[in-house]
């Protein structure tokens, strides 16, 4: 008898990265490592994914006018756009599915309060098109997290030396560090939004 494989319960999560025309060259050089890697690492550490990140840019997308005070209607404008980019890209070959995610990200806040924003919907307040600002190393995963079912009431403050903040955590104090993971419970909301998507 031929022994047989257990098939591969990995699943891809594709994140389109588009980078706004506004974000510095040095920024750049450096966002995949200060922006996306611990948060990769994290995601890979306690799920079945494997993380694919694709960066991309260029008009519409990296002059999209981010600034304003009405979060909801650029985050649907940027809906909008992001079903059109999805299109595209579906054109060039690339495999889309529930686990696919279109990120916008820039050199500024979207306004004077909002360093990011997720377009979440029901049941698990989670979605596809987010916009998240280079102003914080946290800003990133935290609203790639709410795509994937993470809440801030599930955020935690914990002690690694010091005291650091989880990716959740609604507001930032800068006399903390960032712990680069996810609390238990919002784990387990990842987890439960993954095992729902199967």
């Amino acid at each position: 008898m031929t022994p047989t494989t257990k098939p591969s319960q990995i699943k891809d999560l594709m994140i389109f990265a588009m980078i706004h025309e506004d974000v510095p060259a040095s920024t750049k050089e450096t966002i995949y490592a200060d922006h996306f890697q611990p948060f990769v690492k994290e995601l890979e550490s306690f799920t079945d994914l494997r993380v694919n990140i694709v960066f991309g840019g260029g008009s519409p997308y990296s002059n999209f006018n981010y600034k304003g005070d009405d979060e909801m209607q650029t985050l649907r404008r940027w809906e909008a756009l992001g079903i059109k980019f999805l299109d595209e890209a579906r054109k060039e070959g690339f495999q889309t599915n529930s686990l696919t995610k279109v990120i916008l990200v820039t050199k500024d806040h979207l306004n004077d309060k909002t360093g990011g924003a997720a377009l979440l919907w029901p049941p698990f307040g989670a979605g596809t098109f987010a916009i998240a600002s280079t102003t914080s190393f946290i800003t990133v995963g935290h609203e790639i997290g709410h795509l994937l079912g993470a809440k801030h009431e599930d955020s935690e403050v914990q002690y690694n030396g010091w005291w650091c903040e989880t990716y959740m955590t609604p507001q930032r104090n800068v006399l903390r560090s960032i712990c680069y993971n996810f609390s238990p419970t919002n784990r387990q909301n990842i987890k439960n939004y993954l095992n729902h998507r199967a």
